[in-house]
């Protein structure tokens, strides 16, 4: 995912620019791509990456690949970071998700539409689980 790129890649500009964040220290990253349905290929890249010494890993952004790679962070006590929706939320050592619950998504498109004043959205999805997911914010009465 591009925008996920870029902002990763423009976080990291920022704190090594702020060197008030990391004295002395200089983040580097690495950028791997792979295959959406070949988790041997990313495993593969993800020990290769270990075997240089990397400090965390972020991503990938599909569940399957995700798993694999949390697996692998997790035994070798790496940070693993995503920006993914994940709705097994439950508590993983060494793994953080930066992607929003999606009823805090929910709410946040209410609040937005309450303060536009939009008394009417159309709503588009890709498969019938886009529309699961705003559920909630399609039942809500404003």
């Amino acid at each position: 995912n591009s925008t996920t790129e870029l902002a990763f890649k423009y976080a990291v500009y920022k704190i090594n620019k702020d060197k008030t964040l990391l004295p002395h220290t200089s983040l580097v990253y690495d950028i791997q791509y792979v295959p959406r349905d070949d988790s041997f290929h990313a495993s593969k890249k993800a020990c290769n990456q270990v075997r240089f010494g990397v400090q965390a890993v972020f991503g990938p952004s599909d569940p399957l690949l995700g798993a694999h790679i949390h697996s692998i962070c997790d035994a070798l006590d790496i940070p693993h970071l995503e920006a993914r929706l994940d709705l097994d939320a439950d508590v993983r050592e060494f793994s953080i998700n930066l992607y929003p619950a999606q009823h805090l998504l929910n709410r946040a498109f209410q609040d937005v539409m309450a303060f536009l004043n939009w008394t009417r959205v159309a709503i588009i999805y890709e498969e019938d689980y886009g529309l699961i997911k705003l559920r909630e914010l399609v039942r809500s009465p404003h």
